[in-house]
């Protein structure tokens, strides 16, 4: 189960304290979509109807690991997974099959989650014909789990799993990020031990206090249902409060909580795991935020609005300066009830020092001399677009988890018309003065706590918490400073125009929305009209090739090349002055260059589309290589590659594909040793090889855009590209050429964890339509089998999965089947994951066909709406030859595919010449 929600395209947060200002007049009140009733006995029940969209639903209970006595360590979030191991309704795991049968499948649309405060559990439908279904299991977890002693044994070893795979290097539990959230949660809510508990108090559940805390936090007035989708208010209620009636537990035992602020101007240490470079942090309170006055809106759009200023400032200046750090940024930490302004700069150990002056000075002037009129600008024009269109595009489930979260950290939720009147109200008012005058109060308060995160094998001793506190002196010290003034640019050059333009050879219509074009410089390009998108504008430009296209010498150089052309700038514009343009534009772009395929992703509005387009022709066509900023890049690449090759991680992916692969494979591990001898002419001859040379250049576009439109766009921005013709080429050879088909290694994470996979590989032919359909059906079957065998009934691992790897274009297809376990379980686990492997062989029965099948389609159900998502697989498809109509109605596949295909499929694996290799992850030494 997730252990925390993460909402990232969710609008940013709440602001700083003190600020009165009354740009905004306006009155506002919630989003009243949502039809909210208070049943009698305190359920709260949120419905919004949106007619002939799937159905999401969630149930929250306002409990969670602040809530567990000291024997009860871990309880709330033990008793969320107990919550799928039997009810007297539904006994064991009956509500995973029942669900899964219909299209439903665990993990990815049934699911639940424990914080500190709340337990949510969600069901995402594919129509509303499970929803009295999904009601009667909502009633069973309010007061009939059944917890059966068996099947809390059973339930240890997941969550045993659980803390395996969190706690040894595989999650975020020992990143920056993790730490600084249990920071937060420490100081606000008084806690002192993760959501998860300790591993002492999993092996050793009671029964009796885990029906306690069930009995105790498990109430109606603590819960909320809340369900968006194809359903009517009216009679949903009416089931709703007919079903609850008769759940009347009281709340006198249950404890009333406040939140307390952050701490003040404390400082803390921390250690990290291997994968995260040492970093420095400041914490800000910027309290609550109820979102239900003018004031409340103003903080949150101008928190908004500076946080990523800052962030942008403190890139730009880092890159202007070659300022000694691996990162820095800002951003609103918004996972609890009050907002928290995060400013971080990541460093070598040995540029510590440097690397904290630098940002004490730099905040400095920030606070003295303010912003520009252009960097406000920028981030007004992209928080105005942000605000404006967050829903567009929006699904049940997105209107869902939106509702919960606000209502998770007190929030009310507003209209996204409310939003862009607001939002359109305060950009027009607040000036360049405004601004300024709340930076500055903001990085005026003393009331800063900093958080140092120290290398995994640095220890915070007390000597060692004496030399930070020096440290973090020096930064306070040059931060105490007066502020440099800067000279910064107040105005955005044009971006250069094509120098030439081409001709429309052909459009031809596929369905009604979906167009073909021929130009006349050999480029197709595939134009998905979406006229209920909104705003959003997504581009996907490239052909096949990739690093595979590459003779290995020149490998280093392509994977290098992506970062050393971005840092050069584009257009002639410098990287920073691209950047403000981008931001203040709302338009995006980034070079790709993968193993099978290169060219851009762009997204804009559709006012800014031309200026993606005319990015993408300067970066197929006009890019230059500035020498000083390859060679900055290439060393800070090079430490981020030593860095995770120096990881656990690392390690056990070099012993591997090492192992595996041929050293001339596209897929060999390469080492900063190769990329060191990379030079700016090898990175150009790259460039040339790439994105000069035209091996099936595709385009496609997908959103609000008509034919007519897009007419005069083609030929300005696409036709007039020249590019060296290349013959089509066939699969690329992957290399892989096993040295041995069994492989122990000790790369692991330490502790008590063994990785165990198996891998099958075997020819590949031309990618077809149906091999996309076939291949996600085939991982979902075996993730079903691991999750039956060895989750449910084995008890060994919290999260084994399977997928299929299988690149368009290469000659390799591979089926991995992936798990862990204790080292006590090990042989066990060898087993249960061999009988898994075995099965293979036999191909799928009926049942999981059909239960898979209905899966993939209710996966693919809210990407029908999504032009980024439309875009992508359009893309990856076209390049392969595949149909691509296929992403525009995936059912029609699906549909036709046959209980003899997936069969044949899976058999293949088996044949005999196919390879099997087995391997084992042993944990590292200490």
């Amino acid at each position: 189960m997730k252990i925390i929600k993460r909402f990232a395209c969710l609008m940013l947060v709440a602001l700083v304290t003190g600020c009165q200002s009354t740009l905004i007049d306006q009155p506002f009140s919630a989003d009243n979509s949502w039809q909210t009733q208070t049943l009698e006995n305190g359920l709260i029940v949120h419905i919004k109807e949106l007619p002939n969209q799937s159905v999401s639903t969630r149930f929250m209970v306002r409990t969670g690991s602040r809530d567990e006595a000291e024997d009860q360590k871990g309880y709330a979030h033990f008793l969320e997974h107990m919550a799928f191991n039997g009810s007297e309704a539904f006994p064991k795991n009956e509500i995973v099959s029942l669900f899964g049968d219909e299209g439903v499948a665990f993990g990815q649309h049934l699911n639940a989650f424990t914080s500190y405060t709340n337990t949510v559990y969600e069901v995402d439908l594919p129509s509303n014909e499970k929803l009295s279904d999904t009601l009667a299991w909502y009633r069973e977890i309010a007061t009939s789990l059944t917890l059966d002693p068996e099947e809390i044994t059973k339930e240890q070893g997941v969550v045993l799993g659980e803390f395996r795979f969190s706690f040894q290097g595989h999650s975020d539990a020992s990143s920056t990020d993790f730490e600084i959230y249990r920071l937060i949660a420490e100081q606000l809510y008084n806690v002192d031990e993760d959501v998860l508990g300790t591993e002492d108090s999993i092996r050793n559940v009671s029964e009796d206090r885990l029906r306690d805390f069930y009995q105790t936090h498990y109430t109606p007035s603590r819960s909320e249902i809340f369900i968006a989708g194809d359903v009517d208010v009216a009679s949903t209620l009416k089931e709703i409060s007919e079903l609850f009636a008769t759940w009347t537990a009281t709340d006198q035992q249950a404890p009333i909580h406040k939140v307390s602020p952050l701490s003040r101007g404390e400082n803390s240490f921390v250690r990290v795991n291997d994968l995260s470079f040492p970093s420095t942090t400041l914490l800000f309170d910027l309290g609550a935020n109820p979102m239900e006055t003018a004031t409340d809106f103003e903080n949150f759009a101008a928190a908004s609005v500076l946080s990523n200023a800052i962030s942008t400032r403190l890139n730009d200046r880092a890159r202007d300066l070659d300022a000694p750090v691996q990162s820095t940024h800002a951003q609103l930490i918004q996972w609890f009830e009050r907002t928290i302004l995060s400013i971080q700069v990541s460093y070598e150990t040995s540029n510590q020092l440097e690397a904290m002056l630098f940002l004490g000075e730099e905040l400095a002037t920030l606070r003295d001399q303010g912003l520009s009129t252009l960097e406000i600008e920028a981030q007004t024009s992209d928080f105005l677009k942000l605000e404006s269109t967050f829903s567009d595009n929006y699904t049940a489930r997105n209107y869902a988890e939106d509702h919960v979260f606000s209502r998770m950290i007190g929030r009310q939720t507003l209209s996204s018309e409310t939003y862009k009147s607001l939002s359109t109200v305060f950009v027009n008012r607040a000036d360049k003065a405004w601004f300024n005058k709340e930076l500055k109060s903001l990085l005026s308060t003393k009331d800063v706590q900093s958080l140092v995160a120290l290398e995994h094998h640095i220890y915070p001793t007390e000597q060692v918490k004496q030399e930070q506190l020096a440290l973090i002196a020096d930064m306070q010290k040059a931060f105490k400073q007066t502020g440099n003034v800067l000279v910064l640019p107040d105005l955005v050059s044009d971006f250069p125009q094509p120098d030439k333009t081409g001709e429309i050879v052909a459009i031809q219509d596929l369905d009604a929305n979906t167009t073909q074009w021929q130009l006349s410089n050999g480029v197709t390009v595939y134009l998905r009209h979406m006229p209920n998108s909104g705003d959003d504008v997504h581009v996907y430009a490239g052909s096949k090739g990739g690093l595979a296209a590459l003779p290995p010498s020149l490998r280093p150089a392509g994977l290098l090349m992506p970062g050393a052309y971005s840092e050069s700038g584009l257009g002639g514009l410098s990287f920073n002055e691209y950047n403000r343009l981008m931001v203040k534009e709302n338009a995006y772009i980034e070079p790709m260059v993968w193993e099978h395929l290169h060219g851009f992703y762009g997204s804009s509005t559709k006012a800014s589309l031309p200026l993606v387009l005319a990015s993408m022709f300067q970066g197929f066509q006009h890019a230059t290589l500035d020498e000083e900023m390859f060679e900055r890049h290439k060393a800070q690449f090079i430490k981020n590659n030593r860095q995770y090759l120096e990881s656990v991680d690392g390690k056990a992916l070099m012993a591997v594909s090492n192992e595996i692969y041929d050293e001339n494979s596209v897929r060999h591990t390469l080492t900063p040793e190769d990329y060191e001898k990379v030079g700016a002419n090898d990175v150009v001859k790259a460039y040339d090889n790439l994105m000069k040379t035209n091996r099936g250049i595709v385009y496609v576009i997908a959103g609000d855009i008509a034919v007519d439109e897009f007419k005069l766009l083609a030929r300005t921005y696409l036709a007039g590209m020249t590019f060296k013709g290349l013959p089509s080429e066939g699969l690329y050879d992957v290399k892989l050429e096993p040295k041995k088909d069994e492989l122990t290694i000790a790369f692991g994470p330490k502790g008590n964890n063994v990785e165990l996979f198996t891998m099958f590989a075997r020819d590949a032919e031309k990618k077809t339509t149906k091999d996309y359909f076939l291949a996600d059906i085939a991982g979902r079957i075996l993730t079903t089998r691991l999750t039956e065998q060895v989750r449910e009934t084995g008890s060994l691992d919290y999260s084994p999965y399977s997928f299929v790897m299988w690149p368009e274009g290469a000659d390799t297809q591979q089926l991995l089947i992936v798990m862990s376990s204790s080292i006590r379980k090990r042989k066990e686990a060898r087993d249960a994951l061999n009988k898994i492997a075995d099965s293979i062989g036999h191909g799928a029965t009926p049942e999981e066909f059909s239960s898979t099948s209905k899966q993939l389609s209710h996966a693919l159900q809210d990407g029908l709406s999504q032009p980024q998502e439309q875009a992508r697989m359009m893309f990856n498809y076209v390049l392969a030859d595949a149909d691509p109509l296929a992403v525009v109605n995936p059912d029609r596949v699906i549909d036709a595919l046959t209980q003899e295909d997936i069969n044949q499929y899976l058999k293949a694996f088996t044949s005999k010449s196919a390879i099997r290799i087995d391997v084992t992850n042993l944990p590292s030494a200490p």
